[in-house]
């Protein structure tokens, strides 16, 4: 779909322009953004520095000084929810990085400086935030193609040729190191801030992973209390939050924190297809015996019973960056549940899988990928490539130069190369992408586990207490054990020991093959 097409769909369907990158934001140097972006006119509107924010009128803004932070935040070490109070904090602060290290959410935080902006993100990169300098002048944006649009910007071939790969689906639309579908523009990198100004751009590394030299309980006792902080201040933030459930290990871990909390959340479930129906029924099941109330959204099996379905799938796909179609059952959750009156924010439990050892259970247990990342190695995780080893060369070139821009290990206490890649890289690229393009199309989402600390905490643990989820185990157990007394555990059924297996051998194989 190019933009006469877009522009045809919203003149069509004029209903669709308030979810036109929906809950996004523009930062840029560039004039009369509003006379070819029309749709900006009806986005908030303020001056920072030299440049002008837009933001879409379901997101929020908040400035202090040199300081504006797009999004929400909150700190569960202060225990405070106040954005303009955190902002005043960092502004003040002697230790920016201290304090900015405790901050949970779902956020972009630009920086004033002499020059330009310093951009920095939430630690695992939920909203997704994109950058260009482009002729001396700085945009940055939640959404490629909003950049896209406003500066006139021509597709990467290379992109093209791979979201046209009939494999590229599988492991979700997200796009190899930080490129996004125009060369010009990158995706900011977690743990990362990048400079703007108009003599370029500069990414610089603000925090190495590592691990914590602390026992197994005091991992438990530190997750368990930040959990439930972060929890807290949640019900204190929105007025009516949810926590969505399935029967697996990252929800059940969340429900388990919030245990003292009940009654200040409700509590949901998808059921769009066979998997979902499994762990919404779990859910279902575990609430039950908590005694708490559970509700299971049935989403209809076809377009048909979703009026407006295919209008969504092509502006979902737009927001999403125009790669490949959405999910068609995720269309139609998304379609039910735009506008809901159920609940004002949904408590997500993505980013838990930081600290779950996920490359070791996809491979069927390896724990040894190496002392050190190679491009080719990165390619392997990525993505299948079955076939067309010209997209496996030009891949392999795509992370030889991420890893030289942006890859390095702590020196003293490293955790394994791929579980900081998969923090870094997969959970941004993909996690960060499908909230940031497609589920706040819905509604807001906040992520308990999206807090730097809990991430190390989780991290420090080591690959085998990961690979069978020890902490998270262990953090039920001191919550609320009721949980796993249910005996209700459910795996990912597309996660069986047979994918595994086979995904082992491809490793195996695509590491070595030209």
């Amino acid at each position: 779909m190019d933009r006469t097409e877009l522009l045809d769909l919203l003149e069509r369907h004029p209903q669709l322009e308030d979810k036109l990158y929906c809950r996004g934001f523009l930062l840029t140097e560039q004039p009369e953004c509003e006379g070819r972006l029309l749709f900006l006119k009806r986005w908030q509107r303020f001056v920072f520095g030299g440049a002008q924010i837009y933001v879409h009128p379901r997101q929020t803004a908040f400035v202090c000084g040199s300081l504006c932070l797009i999004g929400h935040a909150y700190d569960p070490v202060a225990m405070q929810t106040d954005e303009n109070v955190l902002l005043k904090r960092l502004e003040e602060t002697e230790d920016f990085f201290q304090l900015f290290h405790q901050l949970t959410g779902v956020f972009t935080l630009i920086h004033l400086t002499r020059d330009g902006f310093q951009v920095y993100g939430d630690p695992a990169g939920m909203q997704t935030t994109f950058y260009t300098v482009r002729n001396g002048a700085v945009s940055a944006s939640s959404h490629t193609m909003l950049l896209g649009e406003l500066l006139g910007l021509k597709r990467d071939p290379y992109v093209d040729r791979l979201a046209a790969y009939r494999f590229f689906p599988l492991l979700g639309n997200s796009l190899p190191g930080d490129l996004t579908q125009f060369s010009e523009v990158k995706r900011l990198v977690p743990n990362h801030s990048v400079r703007l100004s108009k003599d370029g751009v500069e990414a610089v590394r603000f925090y190495t992973p590592h691990m914590l030299s602390l026992s197994r309980e005091e991992i438990v006792d530190r997750v368990s209390e930040l959990m439930h902080n972060n929890l807290q201040l949640i019900a204190e933030k929105w007025k009516r939050p949810a926590i969505s459930l399935t029967g697996g290990c990252d929800s059940k871990t969340t429900l388990a924190c919030a245990n003292g909390l009940y009654d200040r959340f409700s509590y949901f479930s998808y059921s769009s297809s066979d998997a979902e129906k499994v762990d919404a029924e779990a859910a279902a099941k575990i609430c039950s015996a908590l005694g708490l109330k559970h509700k299971i959204n049935w989403i209809p099996e076809t377009d048909e019973e979703v009026p407006g379905s295919a209008e969504a799938a092509k502006l979902l796909r737009w927001n999403a960056g125009d790669l490949r179609d959405c999910n068609p059952n995720d269309v139609r959750k998304r379609v039910v549940f735009a506008d809901t009156n159920d609940f004002d924010v949904e408590v997500k439990s993505w980013a838990s899988e930081v600290g779950r050892a996920y490359y070791s259970k996809r491979f069927n247990g390896r724990t040894d990928f190496g002392r050190e990342p190679t491009p080719r190695a990165c390619t392997t995780l990525y993505k299948f490539f079955l076939h067309n080893r010209r997209l496996v060369r030009d891949t392999d070139r795509v992370f030889a130069d991420y890893l030289k821009r942006y890859f390095r290990q702590d020196a003293d206490n490293p955790i394994p190369w791929q579980e900081q890649f998969f923090w870094e890289f997969r959970v941004p690229s993909w996690n960060g992408l499908v909230i940031t393009g497609e589920h706040r199309y819905s509604f807001d989402i906040t992520v308990p586990y999206n807090n730097r600390l809990i991430l190390e905490l989780l991290l420090s643990a080591g690959t085998e207490a990961c690979l069978h989820d020890e902490i998270h185990t262990a953090v039920r157990q001191k919550m609320n054990p009721a949980i796993d007394g249910t005996g209700i555990a459910v795996q990912n059924v597309k996660h069986t020991d047979r994918r595994a297996r086979l995904e082992a051998l491809y490793y195996k194989v695509n590491r070595i093959l030209p």
